[in-house]
């Protein structure tokens, strides 16, 4: 069993951007998704999308594979939410394009959909750049030294860890159920019943296993007495220039054809 969440930290652990400064990597990580959120939808957002699509593939090395399976879960709640934004609902209008009961698209909720939809996917992108390079540990030693109250952090810290919990024992349900045969076909109704009943009993069996799980790891951080912040070692990185004048150039860049699109179709008039 897989899980987008440890593959995308499994990626970043693995990517040669672990080596730059975690403020660095915010910096242009942030910058984009600013950009994606204030510039005009076009061309701002398909820019954002492929500056983060070749600094994640390039120069961070992540897989391709990699990235579309983090992204494809919030994608496809980002094309929904477009969606219910295109769609409107009640007494069609005389310019409506199709009509589907009291459903119906006309240009404007169309282009606003489409607005929606790609400053989502260039936002979410811009999340992923981050994501796919920086480890949670990284994150969370940042967060401490920038200042952020350590209970905050290590509830942050605390919730991450359970994750790999809940994954461990997901898969250990999962694999007992395969080895006593519980996915084996079934017609009909039967077979629909059988796979609810396997659902119902791998999550019943998921939340007792995951409670027991963290409550012993609670009782052995008790044991081993730490009772304040769990501190971790800070990998020690080097200011990049390289990095920074890279952000400076990417972000400049973006915004110069965003600036010249604005003029060319009569920004100034």
């Amino acid at each position: 069993m897989a899980a987008h969440g440890v593959a995308l930290d499994d990626a970043a652990w693995a990517s040669p951007w672990r080596r730059v400064r975690v403020g660095e990597k915010l910096l242009l990580g942030s910058g984009l998704l600013l950009t994606a959120l204030i510039a005009p939808p076009w061309p701002a957002a398909p820019l954002v999308a492929l500056a983060c699509i070749v600094a994640v593939v390039g120069p961070a090395r992540i897989p391709a594979r990699r990235l579309l399976i983090g992204a494809s879960a919030p994608l496809a709640f980002i094309v929904i939410g477009a969606l219910t934004v295109a769609i409107r609902v009640g007494e069609p209008a005389a310019e409506a394009w199709i009509t589907l009961g009291p459903l119906w698209l006309d240009a404007a909720s169309v282009a606003l959909g489409v607005h929606v939809l790609g400053r989502a996917v260039a936002g979410t992108l811009a999340l992923l750049l981050i994501a796919t390079t920086t480890p949670m540990v990284d994150l969370l030693t940042w967060l401490r030294r920038v200042g952020v109250p350590g209970p905050l952090v290590e509830i942050a810290g605390l919730m991450y860890r359970l994750v790999f919990v809940l994954l461990d024992t997901a898969t250990a349900i999962v694999a007992a159920q395969v080895g006593r045969l519980g996915d084996a076909p079934a017609g009909g109704w039967a077979g629909v019943r059988r796979r609810w009943e396997n659902l119902g009993t791998a999550l019943g069996a998921l939340l007792v296993r995951s409670w027991d799980r963290a409550a012993r790891q609670s009782a052995g951080w008790d044991a081993r007495g730490l009772g304040d912040d769990l501190v971790m070692l800070a990998r020690r990185c080097e200011r990049s220039t390289r990095f920074l004048a890279g952000t400076a150039v990417t972000l400049a860049g973006v915004w110069a054809l965003v600036g010249t699109t604005w003029l060319l179709n009569g920004g100034l008039g």
